[in-house]
């Protein structure tokens, strides 16, 4: 039996935030599945979608319906390991239901004795004790933890998490992409969301992008997460005196990474939107809503502008920030270095996550 097992295709289910036409996610599987499948080409992949055709499709992996757990419970039978991620899955924040979605699936894969990786997880916000509870209670009983920062680490083991935690990169860096001579295009990109009932910091971006668009420059909104996104760049873009341009709402994240590299500066609060300025060589400005922000921009060593629930920061504050970019005759030569380097430690979280599997699979763990 052991004989046979090995001879067969390893069987690896993803679960995370899928299949909700979110750039930033759709970035992250896509970034997981070729790390794993450059590991191993004949890997066997089911991913659970809220659309799963359309990612069986763009992705070329099975996939099953995330709300069905009758067949995910039907594929969990059959896996070699369950990877919980990327993202920021747990979270109870915007509701607990999402979070206790997640824990769930990691206890079925848990119930059939498959073997679960924590996979470059950002941990948190979390405020319910219970909460806490739960994570430190199903993260103790996973075979490998990593997260993408080590703020999320410090807190893991803060609520009592006592397994090994490794900190690796956001999966997406592991990307190979390659990216055309970069000009001056006179083009600012800007990446926002909706957060809570916070509005105020609007008026103050709009005044900024006016002033940029007096200087000669296009000011273009670059919706990451479809029609949520779309809203939040309308409403800004009405609180403009100047005129601006709402980029398409479904285009796809390479579509979405070659705008932003593009442009001069990128103005931005989505987490993966600041990621694909990093990897194009384009200098960014954060507005942060959530401790994932503030922890990107320490990771690669810049700065964030200010917070849109603290408004700690004026229109006056963030144009000079833009501007110190666009005056710099090298843009953020720390962060060059680094993106190297972070590609080749994403891809060893995927090196790690399927010799994890393949332990318990050959029956030594």
């Amino acid at each position: 039996m052991k004989f046979q097992k090995e001879n067969v295709a390893m069987h690896v289910i993803l679960s995370g935030y899928y299949g909700f036409d979110n750039a930033g996610d759709e970035a992250i599987l896509h970034s997981i599945i070729a790390a794993l499948r450059r590991e191993n080409p004949s890997l066997e992949i089911t991913v659970l979608s809220n659309h799963p055709h359309q990612t069986e499709k763009t992705f070329r992996v099975k996939s099953v319906n995330r709300h069905r757990f009758a067949e995910i419970n039907q594929v969990m039978r059959k896996a070699d390991g369950l990877i919980s991620g990327g993202g920021s899955l747990f979270q109870d924040v915007t509701s607990s239901r999402s979070l206790l979605y997640y824990a769930g699936v990691i206890q079925l894969a848990r119930f059939h004795k498959v073997p679960v990786c924590i996979y470059a997880q950002g941990i948190g916000p979390l405020r319910r004790f219970s909460s806490k509870r739960l994570v430190s209670y199903l993260f103790n009983r996973s075979q490998y933890i990593s997260v993408r920062d080590k703020d999320s680490k410090l807190f893991l083991q803060m609520i009592g998490v006592k397994e090994a935690i490794q900190v690796v990169p956001d999966p997406v860096l592991g990307l190979q992409t390659s990216f055309p001579e970069k000009k001056p295009s006179k083009i600012i990109c800007v990446a926002v969301r909706a957060w809570l009932d916070h509005h105020a910091y609007k008026k103050q971006l709009a005044v900024c992008l006016d002033r940029l668009y007096q200087q000669g420059y296009t000011i273009a909104f670059l919706p990451m997460h479809g029609q949520q996104d779309y809203a939040a760049s309308l409403e800004i873009q009405q609180a403009m005196q100047a005129p601006s341009n709402v980029l398409p709402v479904h285009s796809s994240f390479t579509e979405k990474m070659a705008h932003i590299h593009q442009a001069d500066v990128l103005i931005g609060m989505r987490l993966h939107a600041l990621i694909f300025a990093a990897m194009s060589l384009t200098p960014f400005v954060a507005l942060s809503y959530d401790p994932k922000i503030d922890a990107l921009t320490k990771q690669f060593e810049q700065s964030v502008i200010g917070h849109v629930d603290q408004l700690n920061w004026t229109a006056e504050t963030l144009f000079k920030q833009v501007r110190k970019l666009l005056d710099a005759e090298e843009k953020h030569p720390a962060l060059w270095q680094q993106v190297e380097q972070f590609h080749r430690e994403a891809q060893a979280t995927a090196t790690t996550a399927l010799n994890t599997f393949r332990r318990y699979r050959n029956g030594s763990e």
